[in-house]
């Protein structure tokens, strides 16, 4: 654009410059030089004068060039890194995400130096280097990063927790989260962070202290700080010495979630309570469906086994798919002494979930009528699906002691 105006400039200087000879034809300039006289007609004079400004111009641009080359062409390399240091950062997350952890760790590093912003470099790095296990370099990462930023302590050091989190280094993490306390309180996301190890560690009281604060910030999804408050609950109910008084001291909201009552329900079979489990068990089901709770009833000790049973049918009408409700059906006629209803209900509980009690359970039932074939498979096929698919439900009693239980 600019070009342009130089161009239209001069149009105009040579059409005035034209203009003038028409004008003034006659006018002339006479110009004494020492001895000499140069004498040219005024528009020649001024044609002359301006190629001589322009010149002029141009030779001072130059020198002035030379002058400060050394200059210029620092700058110019500058501009030129920070470009290619960019590109470079550009290129190494977009590998980072397709999980090329070499490329990503190579690309990130090689001019993170002469980044404006070397520190997010390093970070990322860091990453990239603990994805491919070699957590001595992604320390040495996180390190310049520091000595980069040293400003910016409160992203690295999320930056670092959440790397040992990833790693399943939580002490580490917890102490990385206690060195920024001062920067991080505020932050949510360091509450969160917080919060996940207080998880991880069972450190139930302090997740309660820090409640309040992660609902404020927001620091965590309402349905996942809803969770945790829940565990803080049943880890009261299960580190009490008066079991009935904790409970008592549980909020009402609390006294009804099934979560909860299938803790304290655990613990009152447990304790050998099981009539107190089977009346809270059976009230809580009329409100909510919860498969834990059906379970429950299954391991119960029932001083009424055929109402028990008629209680397990009722839920079979709405689910008779359901694997539990079956295994208690059949948990029940079996200590009535039905057993062919009990063989049924324990069939349909293999069946439709392959729970390892129906298995133990029916197999106990044939070995008491001496079909010790199929009992010693059913044992095998039960064991079997126990170490193939382990139980990750926390309200599961001891089959020993269940069968304690019964024998008593």
């Amino acid at each position: 654009m600019r070009y342009f105006l130089y161009t239209l400039l001069a149009a105009g200087l040579a059409v005035g410059f034209l203009l003038l000879s028409q004008v003034y034809p006659d006018n002339y300039v006479k110009v004494y030089l020492g001895g000499y006289v140069v004498e040219m007609s005024f528009i020649g004079f001024l044609m002359l004068a301006t190629i001589g400004v322009i010149s002029f111009y141009f030779l001072v641009r130059f020198v002035r060039t030379i002058i400060f080359a050394p200059t210029l062409f620092g700058r110019w390399r500058q501009r030129r890194k920070v470009i290619v240091s960019d590109r470079d950062l550009g290129s190494g997350y977009l590998s980072l995400i397709k999980g090329d952890w070499h490329a990503a760790e190579k690309r990130l590093t090689v001019h993170a130096d002469d980044s404006p912003v070397p520190y997010v470099s390093y970070l990322a790095a860091a990453q990239a280097a603990q994805e491919q296990g070699k957590l001595t370099q992604r320390d040495e990462y996180l390190s310049r990063a520091y000595k980069a930023a040293p400003k910016e302590t409160l992203a690295i050091g999320l930056t670092k927790a959440r790397l040992h989190q990833a790693a399943g280094q939580w002490n580490m993490a917890r102490a990385t989260l206690e060195d920024i306390y001062s920067l991080g309180k505020n932050n949510a996301q360091y509450t969160a962070m917080l919060m996940q190890i207080h998880q991880h560690s069972g450190n139930w009281a302090d997740a309660k202290a820090l409640l309040p604060l992660a609902r404020k910030q927001q620091a965590l999804p309402d349905e996942q700080l809803q969770k945790i408050d829940d565990e803080v609950y049943i880890e009261s109910l299960k580190t009490a010495i008066d079991l009935d008084a904790a409970w008592k001291a549980l909020p009402r909201a609390q006294r009804k979630k099934s979560n909860i009552i299938a803790r304290y329900c655990g613990h009152l079979i447990e304790a050998q309570r099981d009539v107190e489990a089977e009346k809270l068990i059976v009230s809580a089901m009329k409100n909510e469906w919860d498969d834990n709770l059906v379970e429950l009833f299954a391991r119960l000790d029932s001083k009424s086994p055929v109402k028990a049973r008629r209680v397990a049918e009722g839920w079979l009408m709405a689910q008779p798919d359901n694997a539990f409700a079956n295994l208690a059906a059949g948990h029940h006629a079996l200590a009535e002494k039905n057993t062919e209803l009990a063989k049924k209900y324990l069939q349909a509980a293999i069946t439709f979930g392959q729970l390892p009690e129906a298995y133990r359970l029916l197999g106990e039932l044939f070995e008491s009528a001496d079909e010790r074939a199929k009992a010693l498979q059913l044992f095998k096929s039960g064991l079997l699906v126990k170490q193939d698919e382990p139980s990750t439900r926390p309200l599961a009693l001891n089959s020993q002691k269940s069968s304690a239980k019964r024998s008593n």
